[in-house]
């Protein structure tokens, strides 16, 4: 829990999730007064972790703040913006961003602080990016629109968040600069984990599993990826324990149809296609149909009437951190094993090293149900990305 300055500038949070971006603003001195999620897990971790309580509610267009307000925070829904969601135009979330916009314009707060994914910046997001612009401009606000990296305040991951500023009057201004005191790493941020911490956890899968297997193969830095080469991806059939074995002479098909799937395309859309028999033959004159129904059969290759393709064709999973670099994004999955592996044990992550990654103190408190508890952290803005935004919000407001 943390103490709040009643005197001080008065906050309300829509969208808040489980607080990530109030805990900043309440460190900078501001009051929150009031914070809304339609997320009763959200809602409930908020509550166990905030001096005021959040409230459940639906918020979108009408939506009344019945608390006045100098600055509204928000992060509405991102997924069908986000490259990870598939670019989902028509996702219904989507217009709560806009709803956003209109309920700052309606409050006439001083300052608006509207947080959501990187890819709300790309072009197929940018008429909703322009049409909240003109609402808030329009509305009186003038804007500032940044993209950033988590790294850039001091968090351990590489995460990339859109943010809106929009404060009321013409008077035009530029988003906060981040800085940080030091370099951060995973290995400085896992530093000093304990299981007497709540919510850590750690489990190792079963002896000979599938996880064990492939996690002991994978490396620091690298993943399990059939489609792309170099040294930071480890092939399926590069791990015979579980996947079997191959010859020397089926692993070069296998190679052969990695690199031309990718450069002998066929589709304008897409990374990659299927290739011909013709094609690989062009590679290896000596190959036979038989080899390649042979690695079918095996579950290496898989065949679409006359074409070929590689049968995992997944860009990369059991991808093991780094311990001197920072960590990708922490999103709502980052517990699975088989998207995430510690940097040096064979296991997957536990909830309090995504929480540290995310720069969560270690007295933040999470739902036991790992599910919820991953879903509301990687929903989360990183509470040394939200201090320092919310400090530069004190200055915009003088």
């Amino acid at each position: 829990m943390f103490d709040l300055d009643h005197s001080a500038l008065r906050v309300v949070s829509l969208f808040s999730g489980c607080g990530g971006l109030d805990y900043g603003f309440a460190r900078a001195g501001f009051n929150i007064q009031a914070a809304f999620d339609n997320d009763a897990q959200a809602v409930s971790c908020y509550n166990m972790n905030h001096s005021i309580a959040a409230k459940r509610q639906v918020i979108g267009h009408p939506f009344v703040l019945e608390t006045p307000s100098d600055v509204i925070v928000a992060g509405p829904p991102c997924q069908g913006f986000s490259t990870g969601g598939g670019y989902k135009e028509n996702d219904p979330r989507n217009s709560l961003l806009l709803a956003t916009c209109e309920i700052v314009v309606e409050s006439k707060t001083k300052l608006a602080v509207i947080e959501n994914v990187a890819a709300l910046t790309n072009r197929r997001n940018q008429e909703y990016l322009q049409l909240a612009i003109q609402i808030l401009t329009e509305g009186g606000y003038s804007c500032s629109v940044q993209v950033y990296s988590a790294a850039d305040f001091g968090v351990a991951q590489r995460r990339k968040r859109t943010v809106i500023l929009a404060r009321l009057g013409s008077a035009s201004f530029r988003c906060p600069t981040p800085h940080r005191s030091y370099r951060p790493t995973v290995e400085k941020a896992f530093r000093g984990m304990s299981t007497a911490l709540q919510a850590h956890n750690p489990k190792y899968p079963t002896k000979g599993s599938k996880h064990a297997v492939i996690a002991k193969r994978i490396g620091i830095g690298q993943k399990l990826c059939n489609v792309r080469g170099g040294d930071a991806s480890v092939a399926t059939w590069d791990i015979p324990e579980w996947f079997g074995n191959t010859s020397k002479y089926e692993k070069k098909i296998l190679t052969t149809v990695r690199a031309l799937r990718r450069r002998n395309r066929k589709r304008s859309f897409g990374d990659a296609d299927p290739v011909s028999l013709v094609e690989i033959g062009k590679e290896l004159p000596e190959i036979k149909s038989s080899q390649l129904v042979q690695l079918e059969e095996r579950g290496f290759i898989r065949r679409s009437g006359d074409l070929y393709d590689l049968r995992d064709t997944f860009n990369g999973k059991y991808r093991r951190l780094e311990p001197d670099d920072v960590s990708p994004t922490v999103d709502t999955r980052f517990g699975d094993i088989q998207l995430f592996l510690h940097p040096s044990e064979n296991r997957g992550l536990t909830v309090r090293e995504a929480a540290r990654l995310q720069g969560f103190p270690d007295d933040f408190v999470f739902p036991e149900r790992e599910k919820d508890a991953f879903r509301l952290i990687g929903n989360a803005v990183p509470p040394p990305m939200s201090i320092q935004i919310a400090q530069a919000c004190r200055e915009l407001l003088t």
